[in-house]
């Protein structure tokens, strides 16, 4: 560990145990560095400069928020978050009393240093301190996804929108009380405002602090935020009116999905459909007198476009096998969606009214597919914009003309994914939901200067978008979901989850364990985390101590799903360090970083129990198969020719057990010879288990499987019955992340909570 001493003319505060460096924005505990940034850190300074003396609401409003409209629920959650930085707790407070309905005393005697008293050592090192995060003056919420009865767009297996139904019928759903109050992000470039129950946030700052608005470059504007309360519901879709003072969204309400109405003024909601099969994507007709969404279900082969009025009615179905949300000419006579069929996908346009005279614009096949879920008709009725992959495998913003199927490029720049756009009302410019590189899980929106100007991102500061959302009313308005996942990670000795303790709690954003979870052979748990624009793979003891670094940092570069090798020598792991999904090596120290694979697009990997193996998921020729190369990364051979994925060799290295997608009734569960060939076993796994981003393991005695259902609970197949059952205590846990340790006495396990909610953002004009 490295010091480094500071000086000059400082101020600093030292109360209890604890130095509070205003200049370098810092809080510090018996030497170690105590995570308190943006709000937060700014609230507790200047409780801290007036100790003694009651800060009013209004007081703190003007001393943190200086100029800016925010709502009371601020101050309670960023006051939590502080008093879990310095350990207590509202009822039995040491440091700062809350004086119900006024405001906050700091009462803790300060010590002042400054001039040479006021020299800091930071302590430079590897090593993460956790921030314990604990129930305070937060409301409880749901949280879930509709179910999907239709075929998503292909996406690459390591591409995790978190709560995005992936395949036919899928369901990613949870429904569990916030009782964490949101801790703020780690590093200033990623600072998250947590939401509870606000409806004004703060003003967001654009990169490199130019926030322009479309059509006035070089103009500085505000970029104001505001929350739709959804009453207790999660939401999952939403779409807002061409008037800007409607919105129309899916959301899960004690267990059930329903479509919704909501008045923006007054922030008011009522249901309009609740029957089964609703699905996604909800669309307001240009006059604003419909709603358009996809619905599915039993007696619905295929996903179908349906339309209801606003004010309640008779739902009429209209076009069946539609693939996208959809989007409308400016007269209203027309709509435009996508339809996958035979490995291809087409761009389709319609009558409005009733579905008919449908028209193929153009068709794109993988590997240069569209990319985006959503299309966007422009304000002329000349074109519509799409994002799709290009033959380097990135993402491009693309515009189709209407009249004659030319496509061309907008912008000057690509993505890793292009997942959603939206033209501006003006048509100056398109709004792009966009990631940076395929795999990672934070979302911005970029606007796209129509028909030339330099890109430039406007959400910088803003969550972390979950869902590829994104809608914009006539007037300018631009309605999105945002969110975070809360991790934690526990250890269940021998699997007993009754006995399970809590060893890390995580941080938002940083994920920890959601992107991959593991034991070595001398005890230690490494797990995934994201520290700005990177995921990582740190370790930690079994208890939780002792947090390190593994891999090093590198920009927009995701280390994920991780393995380690029996002999403790090896960390093995899928990262996009080179530009493509490798699957790669480390030494259990983090040195000599290796890529094992070539080619692309490889994922999931798995190890031997020798160690002399790794097994992994490989997509070549647009098929997704099992591959097997050694430990050195030579050997590589061909394990299955059937569509299949996630293997994991069981404990005598005697089988692999994989998925494979099938037609009917969904994901199956293989079991084949480690050598490959024909199955030994084969299994029907529950409806909502092994959809998005799996988690299985084989029990440490070889009989067998255990995987995590989509919605929640954890599912046991033994390989001499027929059927999984659900395995006691883990019923209401939203499971991430699966690993036994090396001696099978312990199983660790990573749960997160999901917080999601409805963005308006204005000052798009």
């Amino acid at each position: 560990m490295a010091a480094v001493r500071k000086t000059g003319n400082t101020l600093v505060y030292e109360f209890d145990d604890f130095r509070l460096d205003p200049e370098g924005r810092r809080l510090f505990r018996g030497g170690e560095t105590v995570p308190l940034y943006g709000k937060a850190f700014e609230m507790l300074r200047v409780l801290v400069e007036n100790r003694g003396r009651l800060l009013t609401k209004d007081e703190l409003f003007n001393l943190v928020w200086p100029d800016q409209i925010v709502e009371e629920s601020n101050l309670t959650v960023n006051m939590s978050t502080i008093r879990k930085a310095l350990g207590e707790r509202a009822g039995s407070p040491r440091l700062i009393t809350t004086v119900s309905g006024r405001g906050y005393r700091f009462t803790s005697d300060v010590r002042e240093l400054q001039g040479e008293a006021s020299d800091e050592l930071t302590f430079e090192s590897e090593t993460f301190t956790r921030v314990v995060v604990e129930e305070e003056d937060v409301e409880p919420a749901l949280e879930g996804t509709p179910n999907s009865n239709r075929a998503t767009f292909p996406k690459r297996m390591d591409h995790d929108a978190v709560l995005l139904p992936a395949t036919l019928r899928s369901t990613v759903v949870s429904s569990e009380k916030r009782v964490k109050a949101l801790a703020v992000a780690l590093l200033a470039v990623l600072m998250v405002a947590v939401i509870s129950g606000g409806v004004w946030l703060y003003q967001t700052r654009g990169r490199n602090n130019k926030n322009l608005m479309p059509g006035n470059a070089g103009l500085r504007t505000p970029l104001v935020t505001r929350r739709f309360d959804t009453h207790g519901g999660i939401p999952f879709y939403v779409a807002i009116s061409p008037d800007g003072k409607t919105l129309a969204y899916i959301q899960r309400l004690q267990g059930k999905y329903s479509l919704w109405v909501g008045q923006v003024d007054t922030n008011s909601s009522v249901p309009i459909y609740d029957k089964p099969g609703i699905s996604f994507s909800p669309t307001f007709s240009p006059d604003g007198t419909n709603i358009y969404f996809i619905v599915g279900g039993e007696n619905r082969p295929q996903a179908t476009l349906a339309r209801l009025p606003v004010l309640g009615g008779a739902l009429t179905e209209l076009i069946p096998n539609v693939d996208s949300s959809i989007t409308f000419s400016p007269d209203g006579k027309q709509l435009a969606f996508l339809r996958r069929a035979g490995g291809q996908t087409s761009l389709i346009v319609a009558d409005a009214a009733d579905g008919k005279n449908e028209r193929v614009l153009t068709t794109r096949k993988p590997p240069e597919n569209f990319s985006s879920t959503g299309l966007s008709w422009s304000p002329d009725g000349k074109s519509i914009a799409f994002g799709a992959a290009v033959a380097s495998g990135r993402n491009e913003l693309m515009a189709i003309t209407v009249n004659d199927g030319n496509v061309n490029k907008i912008g000057h720049r690509d993505w890793g994914t292009v997942e959603n756009v939206a033209w501006l009302p003006d048509g100056s410019g398109i709004l792009a939901m966009v990631k940076e590189n395929a795999g990672e899980r934070r979302l911005e929106i970029y606007l796209v200067p129509y028909p030339e100007g330099e890109e430039r991102v406007i959400t910088n500061d803003l969550n972390v978008f979950l869902q590829n959302n994104l809608s914009v009313s006539a007037d300018g308005k631009v309605a999105v979901l945002q969110g975070v996942i809360n991790a934690d990670i526990w250890v269940a000795p021998n699997g007993n989850a009754s006995a399970a303790q809590r060893v890390l709690q995580g941080v938002a954003p940083r994920y920890e364990g959601i992107d991959g979870l593991t034991w070595t052979p001398d005890g230690r748990i490494l797990y995934t985390a994201y520290v700005a624009d990177s995921n990582t793979i740190w370790s930690m003891n079994g208890d939780g101590t002792d947090l390190k670094q593994l891999t090093p940092s590198k920009p927009n570069a995701f280390d994920r799903e991780i393995a380690a090798t029996s002999d403790g020598r090896y960390v093995v792991f899928q990262s996009n360090r080179s530009g493509d999904s490798e699957i790669w090596r480390v030494n259990s120290d983090g040195s000599n970083l290796k890529q094992l694979t070539t080619g692309g697009d490889n994922s999931l990997p798995s190890v031997s129990p020798d160690g002399r193996w790794i097994l992994y998921t490989s997509v070549r020729d647009r098929k997704r198969t099992l591959w097997r190369i050694s430990i050195d990364g030579t050997d590589a051979k061909q394990l299955t020719d059937k569509p299949s994925a996630w293997p994991q060799v069981s404990p005598d290295g005697k089988y692999i057990a994989y998925t494979v997608t099938s037609e009917s009734p969904g994901v199956s569960l293989i079991v084949i010879p480690f050598e490959g060939g024909e199955p030994v076993k084969m299994f029907v796994v529950p409806e909502t288990a092994l959809r998005g981003r799996h988690a299985m393991r084989w029990t440490p005695d070889g009989q067998a499987i255990l995987y995590k259902d989509a919605v929640k609970g954890l599912w046991k197949q033994e390989l001499s019955e027929e059927n999984a059952q659900p395995v006691q205590g883990f019923e209401e846990l939203t499971l991430r992340q699966l690993a036994w340790s090396f001696d099978g006495k312990k199983l660790a396990y990573t749960t997160g909570v999901t917080t999601q909610e409805i963005i308006l953002m204005e000052n798009f004009k």
